[in-house]
C-alpha cells in the first residue's frame, strides 16, 4: 500500500499532516435587486472570512513524539481554546481557531479529522534582516564590507591586507564560468580564520568598535559569498522570518509566480531547510536575488 501523501502544516506548536487543503477566498457580494427592470447591482463589501477546510491524518510520524490518539486529542481540546498561529501550506501563517470539529477511525485504525480553519488576524511572516546584518551577498556585499573596513582601519592607524586579500578573492570565484568548490571552501575556511585574529585583536578596545563590527561584517559577507558562489545562484539576500510561515508563501511574496516555482529547490539547498512548511521565527533565510522582472513588481 503506497504511504499516503501529506502536507505538513501546524496550528500553535501542534504538528498537523494534512492530506486535503480546500480554502474558500471569495468575497462578500450583496445582490440588490431593482423594484422592477432587469439591472441588478452588486455591492462588493470586501473579502469574505479566509476559510480551509482540511483533511487532517493522524498516524505515526518519524521524529514524531506524540501517538495519534494524544495529537487529535489535542487537536480536539484546541476547538474551544484561544486563537493561535496556523500555518497554510500556500498562503503562509496567520492567527486562526478550529471550527467545525470531525474525525473518523476506519477499519484499519487510522483516524482522520475534518476540519475547519477560520483566519481570525493578520501576522506579519517576513521583515528585512536585523541591523547589521548583510542584505546581499556576493562580489558586491564582499567590496561594500572590504572598503567599510579599509575606512574604519585608517581612523586607528592600522594597515591590513586583509580587505584586498578577501576582494581579490571573491572577485576570482566569478571570474570564470566553472567554479572550483575546494578551492573556494578552503580560501574561505583562510580567509575568515584570518578575519577572526583580527577582530580578537581589536576586541578588547572600546575605541576600535566600529573597526571589530566591520571585521565580523567583512568574515560574515566573505562566508556567504562562497555559499553564493558554489551554488547555482551568483548572487543572494536575507530576509528573517518574522513569524511561523511555510516557505512557499515566502517565496509568492518575493518572487513572480513563475520564478517561485523555480527558486523552490534552490531555496530549500541554500539553507538546508528540513520543515518547509514551517520556517521558525527569528530565523534568517537566504534567497537568490530576483529577476529584473520580479523587482520590478
Amino acid at each position: 500500500m503506497a504511504e499516503p501523501f501529506f502536507y505538513e502544516s501546524r496550528f500553535g506548536d501542534l504538528r498537523l499532516f494534512l492530506t486535503k487543503v480546500s480554502t474558500d477566498r471569495s468575497r462578500t457580494l450583496v445582490v440588490h435587486e431593482p423594484s422592477s427592470g432587469d439591472e441588478y447591482v452588486a455591492q462588493d463589501r470586501g473579502r469574505a472570512p479566509l476559510r480551509t477546510r482540511c483533511s487532517v491524518l493522524f498516524a505515526r510520524m518519524r521524529g514524531d513524539d506524540l501517538s495519534p490518539i494524544e495529537r487529535c486529542q489535542r487537536l480536539q481540546a484546541a476547538v474551544d481554546d484561544k486563537p493561535r498561529i496556523f500555518s497554510h501550506p500556500t498562503s503562509g501563517s496567520y492567527l486562526a481557531r478550529i471550527g467545525p470539529f470531525t474525525e473518523d477511525i476506519d477499519e484499519h485504525s487510522v483516524i482522520t479529522a475534518e476540519i475547519e480553519v477560520l483566519r481570525v488576524g493578520q501576522t506579519e511572516a517576513v521583515s528585512p534582516a536585523g541591523a547589521g546584518a548583510i542584505a546581499a551577498t556576493g562580489v558586491g556585499a564582499v567590496d561594500a564590507a572590504a572598503d567599510a573596513l579599509d575606512l574604519e582601519l585608517a581612523d586607528i592607524a592600522i594597515n591590513s591586507p586583509l580587505p584586498a586579500d578577501t576582494k581579490a578573492a571573491v572577485a576570482s570565484w566569478s571570474s570564470t564560468d566553472t567554479v572550483n568548490t575546494r578551492q573556494v571552501v578552503t580560501q574561505v575556511g583562510s580567509l575568515t580564520s584570518r578575519l577572526g585574529d583580527q577582530a580578537d585583536d581589536l576586541e578588547g578596545d572600546i575605541g576600535f568598535w566600529p573597526a571589530y563590527k566591520a571585521t565580523v561584517l567583512l568574515s560574515e559577507a566573505v562566508r556567504l559569498a562562497a555559499a553564493a558562489a558554489t551554488s547555482d545562484t551568483a548572487q543572494t539576500f536575507v530576509v528573517r522570518i518574522a513569524a511561523p510561515v511555510a516557505l512557499r508563501a515566502v517565496l509568492a511574496s518575493v518572487y513572480s509566480a513563475e520564478e517561485a516555482d523555480a527558486r523552490y529547490d534552490q531555496v530549500m539547498l541554500l539553507n538546508d531547510i528540513a520543515s518547509p512548511a514551517w520556517l521558525e521565527p527569528g530565523s534568517d533565510l537566504v534567497l537568490p536575488q530576483r529577476t529584473a522582472v520580479s523587482r520590478s513588481r
